[in-house]
């Protein structure tokens, strides 16, 4: 008899059912690691039925008369095969192959959409040209690549043994996001060029197969076995907000009873990428504090809860700085609790540490930060505790390395402000003002005090000096001493050395004198 026609849904031959691959060009369930599954025959042909006319339900004569096509039987093989099927597939709750009362069978494969919002599976990189010099290095790079994706908070990352399956092969990104169940696929290609070699990355929905991001990278020849994870950091690093922003784009559209705690921590943090200023600060913290209203242990929430309480205060962009202090308090037991190796949970002892001027705490959480998440922010934390403990070339190396981690950082112009306060401290007044124009130029309203101005004046620039903190003046008029103190606080000897000379190289080119700056 003639086979039930294939409906369009599985044009690509593949359905995704749990863990397992039905191929239905192949006629065969796979495993992730495309074994055979080893499902006996009749049962086999049953779920092929099934899988050729996916989402429809097929009557049980119809079953009968095709998995036993010259046998007389009765519905009890049919049950046996049903369970037989439910049972390789791990179908204990019948989610995948269900029974519709008095009609038959439905099989319900899994889809991408079904899948978290930030599900990804990072591909096996295509290396172009000449393969053997930089093989070994498409294949590490590809590893750490799904490692460093692995780090962002709520995320799931397909494991690189599952990816690395898909090697060699020419797929629809389509397919892949059916086959493992997951919106996101990160596509790449290596080209080696003389002495350099060129990362491509695309990162492609798996709904529609369209790319919505794409980059290159390039990394000197000679530096590859040393640069390697730093190279996973930033190509992670400038992939995180496109990851975001298409999460929030596709949770916009749902209804207040549908949103979720992590719709509306993902959509803080949506906020942070797209600007680090005060309104996108307050309005982030809005959604964090929904979110842990929402539910006491959304880790993203208490993250952002914590680190844009930070900003609002050390900024001065909130009214109650006191309220602000105390519900960081509340940030870091709650991360403690939830997640105390994670990320969020180490930044927010940092902070605790910062605000109470616990400098030693400060240089001891660092380094454990550090050595655990090899993380930018981690970097950038590693450099002010340095600098503050009057540390300045070890502080110039972590910000640098933080910078080079994230070069297009949301936060880069607080890198590029320490690093600038770093050369200062160590008398670099050149650097220190080219450092301080940096920052100002990537973040204009950032109330960092104007360490440019200052180093002209060191430098006896005055007339550019003077023209410079005119110009910071006219965009942070409330600007004081005192915010000094604040921004760089403790009595390291050096450091207080250093603010000494900055307040007064600032007093000469025309800072009132306001509150102490200690």
């Amino acid at each position: 008899m003639n086979e039930p026609t294939a409906r369009e849904g599985t044009a690509a031959g593949r359905l995704q059912l749990g863990g397992l691959v039905l191929d239905l060009d192949a006629g065969e369930l796979l495993t992730a690691d495309h074994r055979l599954a080893g499902l006996r025959r009749q049962a086999l042909d049953l779920l092929l039925v099934l899988g050729r006319r996916a989402g429809q339900v097929v009557g049980k004569d119809e079953l009968m008369n095709f998995v036993w096509p010259d046998v007389v039987v009765g519905e009890g093989s049919l049950t046996q095969a049903i369970a037989d099927v439910r049972r390789a597939l791990g179908d204990t709750e019948h989610r995948l192959v269900r029974n519709v009362a008095r009609r038959g069978y439905l099989l319900a494969p899994d889809t991408a959409a079904d899948a978290p919002e930030l599900s990804i599976a990072v591909m096996p990189l295509t290396v172009e040209g000449v393969v053997d010099d930089i093989e070994w290095f498409a294949d590490a790079l590809h590893g750490d690549l799904v490692i460093e994706v692995a780090r962002l908070p709520g995320s799931l990352v397909i494991a690189r043994d599952t990816a690395a399956t898909y090697k060699g092969r020419s797929v629809d990104p389509r397919q892949v996001s059916r086959e493992l169940r997951v919106r996101h696929i990160v596509l790449g290609t290596l080209r080696f060029e003389r002495n350099l070699i060129r990362l491509n990355l695309a990162l492609v929905s798996g709904d529609t197969g369209i790319q919505s991001w794409a980059e290159s990278f390039v990394v000197e020849r000679a530096e590859l076995p040393q640069s390697l994870a730093e190279f996973a950091v930033q190509i992670e690093r400038a992939l995180q907000p496109e990851l975001y922003r298409s999460a929030v784009e596709r949770r916009e559209a749902l209804s207040p009873l549908e949103v979720s705690a992590d719709d509306l921590a993902m959509r803080a943090f949506a906020l942070w990428f797209r600007g680090f200023n005060a309104e996108n600060t307050n309005e982030a913290l809005k959604l964090c504090e929904r979110a842990v209203a929402l539910d006491p242990d959304s880790v993203r929430g208490w993250w952002g809860l914590s680190f844009m309480n930070y900003q609002g205060v050390v900024n001065r962009w909130l009214s109650d700085p006191s309220a602000a202090i105390r519900r960081i308090d509340d940030a870091a037991a709650s991360l403690g609790r939830l997640t105390p190796d994670g990320h969020g949970a180490y930044q927010a002892r940092v902070i605790q540490a910062f605000l109470k001027q616990d400098l030693a705490a400060l240089l001891r959480l660092t380094a454990a930060w550090t050595e655990r998440h090899r993380h930018p922010i981690a970097f950038a934390a590693r450099g002010l505790a340095l600098l503050l403990n009057g540390f300045a070339d070890e502080a110039v190396a972590a910000l640098e390395k933080a910078l080079r981690l994230s070069p297009r950082d949301p936060i880069r112009a607080e890198f590029q402000y320490r690093l600038a306060m770093a050369h200062f401290l160590a008398g670099r007044y050149e650097l220190a003002g080219d450092w301080g124009l940096t920052a100002v130029d990537t973040n204009p309203g950032l109330p960092w005090p104007p360490i440019h101005a200052a180093a002209m004046q060191r430098l006896g620039r005055t007339a550019a000096a003077r023209q410079a903190f005119a110009e910071f003046m006219a965009r942070q008029p409330d600007f004081e001493p005192d915010h000094i103190l604040q921004r760089l606080p403790g009595g390291n000897p050096r450091l207080a050395e250093a603010r000494k000379r900055l307040l007064a190289s600032l007093r000469e080119i025309g800072l009132r004198q306001g509150r102490p700056a200690g």
